[in-house]
């Protein structure tokens, strides 16, 4: 009896070799030749030696494909130009690589890393100098600036799927293979004003070498300049009008930082102090420094009840007197005397252990001295 045709089909493996296969179409851009990653060889004179951040880009990969195309050479066209890799790319032909990469070394190890069969390619044998080609490529790649970027990532986070559901800022960051910080940071800057968001460029294109120094504005002041992270951080918490005043001049970036830390409604800014006051304690008259900083406490006297000798003017100590004028007179162990002035309650000045004991015993009472016994043998 025959068998009924299809019965020895494996039809769940043809099933996930043909989604396999539709996933990797749609991983690969059409109407481009195509290539296993295993086929491609690195181009010994790439001058790219240390691949940052593969692990972010193989993410990416993984989830949303390889967009742009790597540009290869043939190994004939590749050795005419650099005979001296003659032997090392002949040996990787024998092992089956069919081209020499020329521009995509990072995506090639990604998409290694990432497991794709497939990676567009776009071959190219009428490269007149590759250094200067790469060089060229290197230069001239010219980002997105920081506002540029925060406006794509705001209208990606915006966009909707088929099921109605938005991007999280850490399903996009990890999409397009960077840190959910750096898309927050990004993000924020939406918030600041017209003008610190140009400081945040003008910044942005000084690091890019693209802005001169010295490069002013119409009154011939040097242009603001914020860096992204203080500009998402403490700036773009300010209201609105503050930010303007912050461009304007109107306070220091200490000020900023302090004001940031408050809700919009509390936000409120003050006069700054003068240069070189710390606080407003400092400079005000004697007699307001002492109503909001209180007296300092002044030396005990003798009171009826005491133990203790709390005479203020006088000391009889083995090792020195105080006389009426306030001084401590020591002498120490080559009797040699030495003239102080004496330091009043509240204020010990530490010379030696000996002399701060005795400073302690003079100011403090018997049961404060058992007290603080106490405390340092706790």
């Amino acid at each position: 009896m025959s068998k009924k045709p299809g019965l020895s089909r494996n039809l769940a493996a043809e099933r996930a070799a043909r989604k396999a296969a539709t996933q990797q179409a749609r991983l690969v851009p059409q109407g481009l030749p195509t290539v296993h990653p295993d086929r491609l060889m690195p181009s010994p004179e790439n001058g790219r030696k240390n691949l940052h951040k593969i692990d972010e880009l193989a993410e990416t990969l993984r989830t949303d494909g390889m967009n742009t195309a790597m540009t290869v050479l043939p190994p004939d066209v590749y050795v005419s130009i650099y005979p001296q890799h003659k032997e090392a790319v002949e040996a990787r032909v024998a092992e089956g690589v069919l081209f020499v990469v020329h521009h995509g070394h990072r995506r090639l190890a990604a998409a290694k890393l990432a497991g794709l069969t497939e990676v567009p390619i776009l071959v190219r044998s009428d490269v007149p100098s590759l250094r200067i080609a790469a060089i060229q490529e290197n230069l001239q790649r010219m980002g997105l600036n920081p506002i540029e970027e925060a406006t794509e990532f705001q209208e990606a986070l915006d966009e909707k799927d088929e099921s109605g559901k938005q991007l999280s800022q850490r399903e996009l960051a990890k999409r397009v293979g960077c840190s959910q910080t750096y898309v927050s940071h990004r993000v924020a800057l939406l918030r600041l004003v017209p003008a610190l968001q140009q400081a945040v460029v003008d910044h942005w294109l000084k690091e890019q070498q693209l802005l001169e120094e010295g490069t002013g504005t119409s009154d011939g002041s040097d242009r603001l300049k914020l860096p992204v992270r203080e500009a998402a951080t403490i700036y773009s918490r300010l209201r609105p009008d503050l930010q303007e005043a912050f461009a304007r001049g109107e306070f220091s970036a200490e000020v900023a930082a302090a004001v940031s830390k408050l809700p919009p409604s509390e936000q409120q800014i003050r006069d700054e102090p003068a240069e070189g006051v710390d606080c407003a304690a400092i400079s005000a008259p004697p007699e307001a420094a002492s109503t909001s900083m209180g007296h300092l406490p002044e030396p005990r006297t003798e009171t009826a009840g005491e133990g203790h000798h709390r005479s203020a003017p006088s000391r009889d100590r083995e090792t020195g007197e105080r006389s009426a004028d306030g001084t401590d007179a020591r002498t120490d162990s080559k009797g040699t005397t030495s003239t102080v002035a004496a330091d009043p309650r509240g204020v010990i000045v530490v010379r030696t252990v000996e002399e701060l004991a005795l400073n302690i015993i003079d100011l403090l009472s018997p049961d404060e001295i058992e007290e603080l016994k106490q405390h340092l043998t706790a």
